[in-house]
């Protein structure tokens, strides 16, 4: 039978520690055993392994784990073969370049010398004998390169279609656990699930849901969670006081999952601050040593002249709020080769070298560079008269990085540019329309923010990923981009119990009814104007009727979508029609609601909540319900006129 177990280990419970623990008594109890940990990040790996000396124990990330599992597929022939049924038709449609795109062209050109004039898709096929992960976020397709979320899909889809690989993962590893399940993509968990459902072995999920920021299909997600058992446990919080843990399982509202205190000092009771100010109110209660939460950004990276920088990261999958990697988090890495972005790598490690040279430290910059070659490309010292052709390549580049009006993409073209024995491939960059907003960006706003992230003295970053504070202010605001909304939260608390249970299965139910209503419209409803809408009124009428049929029973969906769908059904029309079958409304919702929970695990012993009253509809009644949560109101503040201070705030998002 399968050993198939959910563990949640929400913020402070110690799950690092507990997987350290299992770990080495597994390898101790099962010497000749294998067992697989996938972690999160390469640091959460490395940190792991540190302690483990076992051959039969592999720690890895899901990208350094498939990538070497897959590669003795990636050679078989009808591994390729699929590859191309696959892609087939995204590289039919790069060679015909239809559109007349001048980077696509200057890369097929490229591949007409060495493949063959004219290029074509059978030219391509042949030259493929096998398939490989570029660690790039774009797919090589005249390679058979894979992206780092294609190395997912592919690798999943191909199990699908050749079910031998499952049991290749089954008959090798005794136990799987899987890191932060609650973020890891929704493949990874169908793949390693179909694996082990009905073998011996045993597969682990570690995580909290409540700390989920990477959006996915909830239905599918919340399906193959649910083949796993959760054992009821007692959950020790090492972290905070029990005065705040009290607060938190009352926010968490589930039975099945009580927090203990492993502290025994009561600490201060948590405190929430309703004022007109909210600037001035955390300039008030906060200290040097004190860790300022909230959901924006914006104004430290426009304090240090990087706004556009981090604007345009956010626009780039994967680095949205609710994403694997947000772009803070991308930005404010310190190690420049940890970056999980690959062209803010790039960029962090020209200006690193650019650091190095400028030191004298030139063997550091060859090895640099010799170790990242699939990156910076590939540079020739052979001889003596290398050397000097060696620094005219960096001096070139240098003097580009250096002027002030130079953008992300000229840099990018004049490394690709250099007379090297291998220039650096970032057609993909230029050619992806993800990335032409980045591409426009200043280098110096690059410069600035890897100064500011590289400067203990300059940075105001309080704290890094999972991390607690003594103190913490969290200024619970709302927010448009990312959808944070408090106000509705706010709103509801006081009449509704509000849980992820609740929360997340309105969630799914929308999904599948919007979903559905969507596709039996059978148009884009945002792109339908006056002329276009009446052909598809009637069929948009009877999908919302239906949806309200089926949410008859629903106060919460009433509350939430109830105006919307009542303004369309008084009033039909494309203004009210592009308002239907959105789930930002709920997602905002259940994004407030885990935030607060999370801005409040990162305390210890003090926890201040700054809430501005624009934000709370009836005082009262949230008063009321705060107090019900563990918190003591402190009386709201009079308007203060006159002050326009600023405050520089760190992200409040499960990442940090």
């Amino acid at each position: 039978m399968s050993d198939l177990q959910l563990i949640n280990a929400p913020a402070g419970s110690g799950k690092s520690t507990e997987i350290k623990r299992l770990v080495r008594e597994w390898s101790e109890e099962h010497p000749l055993d294998r067992l697989l940990c996938v972690t999160y990040t390469n640091r959460a790996a490395d940190e792991l392994k540190a302690d483990i000396s076992s051959p039969y124990i592999e720690v890895s990330t899901i990208h350094s784990f498939l990538s070497g599992f897959a590669r003795s597929l990636f050679s078989a022939q009808e591994v390729v073969d699929y590859y191309f049924e696959v892609y087939g038709d995204a590289i039919k449609t790069r060679i015909e370049n239809a559109e007349e795109s001048i980077t696509t062209e200057e890369s097929n050109a490229r591949y007409r010398e060495e493949l063959g004039d004219p290029l074509t898709f059978e030219l391509v096929r042949e030259s493929v004998k096998s398939l490989y992960y570029n660690e790039r976020p774009f797919n090589t397709l005249y390679r058979g390169g894979l992206s780092h979320d294609n190395l997912l899909s592919f690798v999943a889809s191909c199990a699908k279609r050749f079910p031998n690989i499952y049991r290749r993962i089954s008959a090798k590893y005794c136990l799987v656990i899987i890191d932060e399940y609650q973020d890891t993509d929704v493949n990874v968990l169908e793949f390693f699930l179909e694996a082990f459902k009905d073998s011996a072995a045993g597969l682990h999920l570690y995580g909290d849901r409540m700390q989920q920021i990477y959006k996915t299909d909830p239905g599918r997600f919340q399906a193959l969670i649910g083949a796993f058992e959760v054992p009821q446990r007692e959950v020790v919080n090492y972290r905070s006081t029990r005065a705040i843990v009290t607060v938190l399982n009352s926010i968490y509202n589930d039975e099945n999952l009580r927090q203990i205190a492993y502290s025994k000092a009561d600490g201060s009771v948590p405190r929430v601050h309703f004022t007109r100010t909210p600037e001035l109110t955390v300039e008030r209660i906060a200290d040097p040593d004190t860790l300022i939460l909230s959901v924006h950004n914006s104004s430290i990276f426009d304090a240090i002249g990087g706004k556009e920088l981090f604007d345009a990261l956010k626009q780039v999958p994967d680095h949205g709020h609710n994403s694997r990697y947000p772009a803070v988090t991308v930005l404010m890495e310190p190690s420049w080769d940890r970056v999980a972005n690959p062209l803010i790598r790039l960029l962090y490690g020209l200006l690193e070298i650019e650091d190095q040279h400028s030191r004298g430290r030139i063997g550091t910059v060859i090895s640099t560079l010799r170790s990242n070659a699939k990156d910076f490309g590939e540079f020739t010292l052979k001889v003596h008269d290398d050397k000097a052709i060696f620094a005219g390549h960096l001096d070139e580049l240098f003097s580009v990085m250096r002027d002030e009006t130079v953008t992300i993409g000229a840099v990018l073209k004049t490394l690709s540019s250099l007379s090297v024995s291998r220039a650096a491939d970032v057609n993909g960059y230029l050619e992806g329309v993800h990335y032409d907003a980045l591409l426009d960006v200043l280098f110096q706003q690059v410069r600035n923010v890897f100064d500011f992230r590289s400067s203990p003295t300059r940075s105001t970053q309080h704290g890094v990923k999972g991390e607690s504070h003594e103190k913490v202010v969290f200024v619970a605001e709302r927010s448009f981009n990312p959808s944070v909304r408090i106000n509705t939260l706010f709103d509801l608390w006081p009449e509704y119990e509000l849980n992820l249970d609740v929360l997340e299965t309105l969630l799914v139910e929308l999904s599948r009814l919007f979903q559905s209503a969507k596709g039996s419209v059978g148009v884009n409803i945002s792109q339908l104007n006056k002329e276009s809408f009446p052909a598809y009124e009637d069929a948009i009428t009877a999908e919302v009727r239906t949806i309200v049929d089926s949410m008859v029973g629903s106060e919460l969906f009433n509350e939430i979508y109830g105006t919307t769908f009542d303004a369309y059904l008084k009033k039909p029309g494309v203004t009210n029609a592009k308002k239907l079958f959105s789930l930002s409304a709920i997602e905002g919702l259940l994004s407030a609601y885990r935030l607060f929970y999370v801005g409040c695990s990162r305390a210890k012993s003090e926890l201040d909540v700054v809430i501005p009253i624009a934000e709370v509809s009836d005082m009262h009644a949230t008063m009321e319900k705060l107090r019900h949560l563990g918190f003591e109101v402190c009386e709201a503040e009079p308007y203060v006129s006159g002050w326009s201070g600023t405050t520089v705030t760190e992200q409040i998002s499960p990442t940090t």
